[in-house]
């Protein structure tokens, strides 16, 4: 038999889980329970538990936007052997794709920097981002991996782009090389931005 615990939670917090539970239709405690011993459940593989939950939220909506999680080595030989038109059609979807995307993204999580590296870690698994601030406050972020074709470089130039045009982040210069996408965010202005 366990002991019974009484753990204060907040109204506003409560009164979330009710509407919650009612509108899945289980019962409030048992709903609560649900929701703890799944969180703990993730929690053993992976501690950030908020960074879970975010890439969880990030990867649905990505799906519902028309993503697909699909084997990354495919992916690369997919592209690769595209014909131009093809591959600009590609282009063209992942700029209406990142832009929908990114508004999407605004609105739940709000737009900065941190939430355009952990949107860029979803939609790019195999790459390294990563972020820095330089003296000045501006933002560099970099995007790379040893695999990325030009192809796929300039995919994900694209993206990064859209989702900073979407979120509101200002772009104060961009350089893309084979792998590697590099981009200065802060103070300027878009007219700036060169590739």
């Amino acid at each position: 038999m366990s002991a019974k615990r009484f753990i204060p939670i907040s109204e506003s917090v409560l009164s979330v889980a009710v509407k919650v539970a009612e509108k899945v239709g289980t019962p409030l405690r048992e709903f609560i329970e649900r929701v703890l011993a799944e969180v703990l459940r993730s929690m053993q593989y992976r501690s950030d538990i908020l960074e879970v939950l975010a890439l969880s939220d990030l990867m649905d909506d990505l799906r519902r936007i028309g993503g697909a999680l699909l084997p990354f080595t495919v992916v690369r030989v997919v592209i690769e052997s595209m014909d131009d038109s093809t591959y600009d059609q590609l282009i063209n979807e992942l700029r209406r794709m990142a832009s929908w995307y990114g508004m999407l993204v605004k609105v739940k999580r709000g737009a900065d920097v941190d939430v355009l590296k952990l949107v860029l870690s979803v939609w790019f698994p195999d790459a390294n981002v990563s972020v820095t601030t330089d003296e000045k406050g501006l933002n560099h972020l970099v995007l790379s991996s040893p695999n990325y074709s030009d192809r796929l470089t300039n995919a994900a130039s694209v993206v990064i782009e859209e989702l900073c045009r979407s979120l509101g982040i200002n772009i104060v210069s961009k350089s893309v090389t084979r792998g590697v996408v590099k981009v200065v965010m802060g103070g300027g202005s878009q007219e700036n931005l060169s590739s």
